[in-house]
């Protein structure tokens, strides 16, 4: 089993020595969390691949990516929560409560194409699994993104990311009775996840403060966003490119039944001239809802 040094882990981290120390929390404590979920992650595979699995099967999902969460990280994150939590008295992990307070031990990744199957991919979660709290959605600020629908607000909180992320964010539990566990589940396209994955190596969690970084991850960010926009119209235009070509060849083919009937009736001299006109005027009514220029060769 590897061991952590205080120092290392520290430093890694930008974690300041003396703000560690002031903390509620001892390393000798930390390393007893470490321990225990280092012998407890296995435990977890086969319910992070359930979860996967049953994710997998969603026909608007692109890509789903399945995790545990890494040992170290996992006190990386305890320290970092105790700070932000360092002037809340009732506030302390501990080894009894770690697994409740870091949600994110299984941490599942699902990525789609266009950004409107996100909605889709909403109802398939709530529909196959319990949530464990509001589910949250995180886009930034100047982002071409409406929140007004009611039935939305009711069921996402809304949140301005002051990195820039975009994503739709669900704690699910098992649906299995044994396995008490709770999934983090972050949905998203592939081109907010090519963002996010550069952002996390290069910047989150070891230079948070370096602002030229931060500007050109966020200049990076707009193009992802812009991409994601593009990628929707493009989509919206072929949808609507496939009406218009399957209207087309509907009226094309009403146009050729009538003159078909009109000829059968002409030969047969069963016709009137009043019921043949009408028939041609029935005719020349489609003939303008017919656009060559949508006609698939």
């Amino acid at each position: 089993m590897t061991l952590l040094d205080q120092t290392t882990l520290l430093k890694k981290y930008h974690i300041d020595e003396a703000t560690f120390a002031n903390l509620n929390i001892t390393w000798e404590q930390l390393m007893d969390i470490y321990h225990d979920y280092t012998n407890f992650k296995p435990i977890l595979f086969p319910t992070a691949n359930r979860m996967a699995e049953a994710l997998r099967k969603h026909p608007d999902i692109h890509t789903v990516k399945a995790r545990l969460k890494d040992p170290e990280r996992l006190i990386a994150k305890i320290i970092r929560k105790s700070i932000e939590n360092k002037d809340n008295p009732n506030f302390q992990i501990t080894l009894a409560n770690y697994q409740t307070y870091i949600t994110d031990l299984i941490g599942i990744r699902v990525l789609h194409l266009y950004k409107n199957q996100a909605v889709n991919i909403d109802q398939y979660i709530r529909s196959t699994w319990t949530l464990a709290e509001k589910a949250t959605i995180y886009y930034r600020k100047g982002d071409n993104e409406t929140f007004d629908n009611e039935k939305k607000l009711d069921k996402f909180d809304i949140k301005e990311h002051p990195a820039g992320y975009r994503s739709w964010h669900y704690l699910i539990e098992s649906t299995i009775p044994e396995e008490d566990f709770i999934a983090e589940v972050q949905v998203r396209t592939i081109f907010e996840e090519g963002w996010s994955e550069i952002d996390h190596q290069l910047r989150y969690p070891y230079d948070l403060d370096n602002s030229l970084l931060q500007d050109q991850l966020l200049v990076l960010n707009r193009v992802a966003g812009s991409a994601d926009e593009m990628a929707n119209a493009i989509r919206e235009t072929q949808l609507g490119l496939d009406k218009l070509i399957s209207q087309n060849e509907a009226y094309k083919e009403k146009i050729k039944q009538l003159r078909e009937k009109l000829d059968q009736a002409l030969k047969d001299k069963s016709l009137s001239e009043e019921l043949a006109k009408e028939l041609l005027d029935k005719i020349a009514e489609l003939k303008p809802n017919v656009t060559n220029h949508f006609h698939k060769k």
